[in-house]
């Protein structure tokens, strides 16, 4: 009987060492005298992601940038074949895909349409010297639209295919 004594005592010590911390609601009593700007910056520090985080990453950003801008690189090698290039734009969001361990689907398509644009604008600049009445702006526009949707395809072909790859049987 003595024992079952002891075990109460243990129990009851240690839930008032846990309640110098939790005032049994869930609440951190520690955390309560901290600002916003200390919880976001021990929230970094602990690795945890807020709600901006789970959507969109710079370092994703600049992967995407990169692995366009060499699908367009080595598309644009390929002699004889129009448009070759844009098709770089798929295979540069399908290896990025085939790759990265989340979907980043938002970066990819920033990417994809900012890099096909360029392009397309700088094909054209110096026809737009020339002809002062020339508007790219329709034409940036569409080589963006058509970037975009390519780089999001190609990016979710590369997913699906490493998902079906990393799938167990």
């Amino acid at each position: 009987m003595s024992e079952r004594t002891e075990e109460r005592t243990r129990d009851r010590e240690s839930s008032v060492d846990s309640a110098d911390a939790d005032d049994g609601l869930g609440v951190d009593i520690d955390s309560l005298g901290q600002t916003t700007a200390d919880t976001a910056t021990s929230e970094a520090a602990s690795g945890r992601e807020d709600g901006l985080g789970r959507f969109f990453s710079l370092r994703a950003l600049v992967g995407s940038f990169v692995a366009v801008a060499l699908g367009m690189g080595v598309g644009g090698v390929i002699p004889l074949l129009p448009f070759t290039s844009v098709l770089g734009i798929a295979l540069g969001g399908f290896v990025y895909g085939l790759l990265a361990k989340r979907g980043r689907y938002i970066e990819m398509a920033l990417a994809g349409g900012t890099l096909a644009g360029l392009a397309i604008f700088l094909q054209f600049l110096p026809r737009a010297v020339v002809f002062e009445g020339f508007n790219g702006t329709r034409l940036f526009a569409i080589a963006a639209g058509i970037g975009l949707v390519l780089a999001v395809i190609g990016h979710y072909f590369g997913r699906d295919l490493r998902d079906g790859l990393t799938r167990d049987l």
